[in-house]
């Protein structure tokens, strides 16, 4: 369309609208001082309003009709109708969030582009929607004078066709009507190839549609020669389809060659069916909407068919509702944001926000859900901006306005209506193990040969974010091992099991150091054994620190599992009344890393078999049951420290020693020429949770257990650390041992400490730690002395 012509357009528009406007005018003006008199009313300022409010008993039937439409526009019911919002919205530029659109989202993308084709087209004017409302009620209440108002409603006949308010306003707004007005469209079902089907003298089982797309079909009909790039021949050729030999006669020449000469043709049809519903169902009362008739919902109809053509009925309501999100906010009548604590706590609960009740804590603690997986929201500094963005209005300054005006009382008031839940994290079961991923909750039960993917709603408990949650995850056996299946082989047994073969023994130990993986991963705890895991190195002292061998590596698998808090040996105190104050119940292991020589692996005790107490500092003291608290994983370069008579330490730790298959000189990184984990391709992380499940399997089937160890051997290396103290030691226990009455701790120290003995003051050996030394020494080197606890003393039984 030229600028000219777009021009003369709008002047027209704007001449129209102002007839209406006067029309609007002109009844307001003599309607109040109507009333204004009737009442002798000496009010200065007597408004439309104030006349509508003391009218009663003195209105005409018209004054109720344009009180009706001024009451029902005040109300905004377009505030209600996303079409209109949504459509001026983007074609300002602004594209609204879809989210939140409650209509049918496939009619909005198609008046989107029709936006997109023509920049003018504007079926959702706010002043066309107002003066078709006042059109339909003086049209049904029948004081519509057409001799007055089609000039008014710019009503108009051109040919075969009757243009009024409701030709040029979109469905989605046809059926904004007063609730008084009950009305129902009966339109010519496929009423362009019924009549071409008429004049052909055609009577089809099929329909049309079914072998031309609705949309190409009428674009076909109208196309004519003056349309670059098509001919009469072209457009035949896709209509044969439908016609077959006779297209000629339904794209003729004269329609081809002569614009708009096929839609004179067919609205003929149009008029003349429109024409016989009406007078065969004797009809008054109707507006005209194409090959459509629009009537009173009472209206008795009695006749629907003539010939092949038929009426079809549907209701003129508003758009269906299909979508029930809600927003924070409304905006009234007079374009004004109204806010509630009861529209926030509706919004946060559908955004998945979740009050959390915690024990004896007096404070608000909110959660964002998606997926059962939640995270700490910052309520007090966050709302503001995450409200920001889900403001969905082409200018969002009054809304931003009225939030930070909110954020103190109602905001707040909005949280403390949400019902409180208890945060309970998902825990595995006895014989039940899952994973939370991207694509579902992954489920293995004891037995299954076979996972199942399950949706999150399915679940019973939250999750913490974790890795896992943003990874696929398919279920499949695989030929050859995981790169971390070979690791796991290589630190438990010292060979590659692609590249060498495992004996017995050998088989036997690597499947109990993945049975330990799979008890780590199991989040369920067995109140009579849950024990701690210690991973220490294959011929460790007290003295060289070796590493390397790869507990870093297990704990790393371990966090990409489930979630993990790391503890440093050196920040971990046992005797530390707050040494639990960053546990939360979201973490599952516990890993207290690299422990010095001599860490006292008795404090943990009370915190492996039962609940864990978390002291914060300034904080009351949260609990954590046993069923929710982490299992304990101990790493350490040193010899572990063993005592032969403290059973209960046996129940409550397990050792698993690392081969030097890793080391200084062969890492990790070297073997399999990339950083495991951190440089995994998809394929790789699937591989390793299928051999996750495995271990998990593994476990479940055949429970845990540890390798046998020489721990008498361990208790040497670790007393004995280096050769000033084993000499020391032995030149003492030669003096010593050769007593034919036995020799005591007091014995052994006074012969170190004599005054001759240079080395009295290290402080080596002294009351606390002697009976250690000669027990560890005596039972390695296999010497045939006994302690006996009566008379605590040491005896050669050789003597006996």
């Amino acid at each position: 369309m030229s600028t000219q012509n777009t021009n003369s357009s709008n002047i027209l528009v704007a001449e129209n609208m102002s007839k209406y406007t006067d029309f609007i005018t002109e009844w307001q003006t003599d309607f109040t001082s109507r009333i204004k008199q009737a009442l002798n009313s000496q009010k200065h300022v007597f408004t439309i309003n104030d006349a509508i409010e003391k009218s009663e008993g003195r209105r005409t039937p018209l004054d109720n009709v344009f009180i009706e439409h001024f009451k029902f526009i005040s109300s905004n019911p377009l505030g209600k109708n996303d079409y209109f919002k949504y459509l001026n919205s983007y074609k300002k530029g602004k594209k609204l969030d879809e989210k939140y659109f409650k209509h049918d989202l496939e009619l909005l993308h198609q008046l989107y582009k029709k936006v997109d084709e023509n920049p003018s087209y504007t079926p959702f004017s706010k002043n066309n929607w107002e003066k078709y409302v006042l059109f339909i009620l003086l049209k049904f209440t029948g004081l519509y004078k057409p001799e007055k108002m089609d000039e008014v409603f710019n009503v108009k006949i051109d040919e075969n066709r009757e243009y009024n308010p409701i030709t040029s306003l979109s469905r989605p707004l046809r059926g904004m009507l007063p609730p008084s007005l009950k009305l129902i469209e009966f339109d010519i079902y496929r009423a362009y190839p019924t009549f071409i089907d008429l004049e052909l003298g055609i009577s089809r089982n099929e329909d049309v549609y079914s072998l031309i797309d609705k949309r190409k079909f009428n674009k076909l009909i109208n196309i004519h020669n003056e349309i670059e790039g098509t001919s009469i021949e072209s457009v035949r050729n896709e209509l044969r389809c439908v016609y077959d030999n006779r297209v000629d006669e339904v794209i003729t020449e004269k329609r081809f060659y002569n614009k708009g000469q096929m839609f004179r043709d067919l609205t003929k049809y149009e008029a003349n069916y429109i024409n016989e519903f009406v007078n065969a169902n004797n009809i008054v009362k109707y507006v005209r909407l194409h090959d459509a008739v629009i009537v009173l919902e009472t209206t008795e109809i009695t006749q629907t068919e003539f010939e092949t053509v038929k009426f079809n009925t549907k209701e003129v309501k508003p758009p269906a509702v299909i979508n029930n999100k809600k927003s924070f906010y409304q905006i009234d009548a007079d374009n004004r944001v109204i806010t509630q604590p009861v529209f926030y706590k509706e919004f946060f609960e559908q955004e998945n926000f979740i009050r959390i009740t915690e024990a004896e804590t007096d404070k608000i603690t909110i959660f964002k859900d998606s997926n059962n997986v939640v995270k700490p929201f910052n309520y007090k500094t966050d709302t503001v901006s995450y409200l920001s963005e889900k403001i969905n209005e082409y200018d969002t300054t009054a809304v931003q306005n009225q939030i930070t005006r909110d954020i103190n009382n109602i905001i707040n008031g909005g949280f403390l209506l949400m019902k409180p839940k208890k945060l309970i994290y998902y825990t595995d079961l006895q014989n039940e193990f899952g994973i939370p991923f991207k694509n579902g909750f992954c489920k293995y039960t004891k037995g299954n040969e076979q996972t199942e993917i399950l949706e999150y709603e399915e679940v019973n408990g939250f999750f913490a974010q974790h890795p896992t949650q943003e990874k696929n995850f398919e279920f499949k056996e695989y030929v050859e091992p995981c790169e971390f299946e070979r690791f796991l082989t290589m630190v438990s047994v010292a060979k590659d099991p692609i590249k060498e073969t495992l004996t017995a023994t050998e088989n036997k130990i690597r499947m109990q150091f993945f049975k330990m993986f799979g008890y780590l991963c199991h989040s369920y705890k067995d109140q009579s054994f849950s024990p701690a895991i210690i991973l220490s190195d294959e011929g460790a002292n007290d003295i060289s620190r070796k590493g390397g061998r790869g507990k870093t590596l297990i704990t790393k698998a371990l966090q990409n599992v489930r979630n993990t808090k790391i503890k440093g040996g050196n920040e971990f105190d046992g005797s530390y009344r707050h040494k639990f104050a960053d546990l939360e119940q979201e973490h599952k292991i516990y890993v207290i890393d690299d422990v010095l020589a001599g860490f006292n692996y008795d404090d943990l005790y009370t915190n492996i078999i039962g609940d864990i107490t978390c002291e914060r500092k300034g904080k009351t003291a949260i609990t954590i049951p046993f069923k929710d608290a982490p299992k304990f994983v101990i790493t350490t370069n040193w010899a572990v420290r063993y005592d032969a008579e403290a059973t209960s330490t046996h129940r409550r730790f397990l050792e698993f020693k690392l081969t030097d298959y890793f080391n200084l000189d062969n890492t990790p990184n070297d073997v399999f020429n990339r950083r495991l984990f951190e440089d995994w391709d998809s394929d790789e992380w699937n591989r390793f949770y299928n051999f996750v499940y495995a271990c998990v399997g593994y476990y479940l089937e055949f429970g845990l257990d540890a390798p046998k160890y020489d721990k008498e051997e361990d208790n040497y290396r670790a007393y004995f650390s280096n050769d000033v103290i084993t000499e020391e030691f032995e030149r003492v226990f030669s003096l010593i041992s050769n007593k034919a009455d036995g020799f005591n701790a007091t014995d052994f120290l006074n012969l170190y400490k004599s005054n001759d003995n240079p080395l009295r003051n290290e402080s080596y050996f002294h009351h606390k730690n002697i009976k250690k030394f000669v027990d560890a020494y005596v039972k390695y080197k296999k010497l045939n002395f006994e302690y006996n606890l009566t008379k605590r003393k040491w005896f050669n039984k050789s003597d006996f």
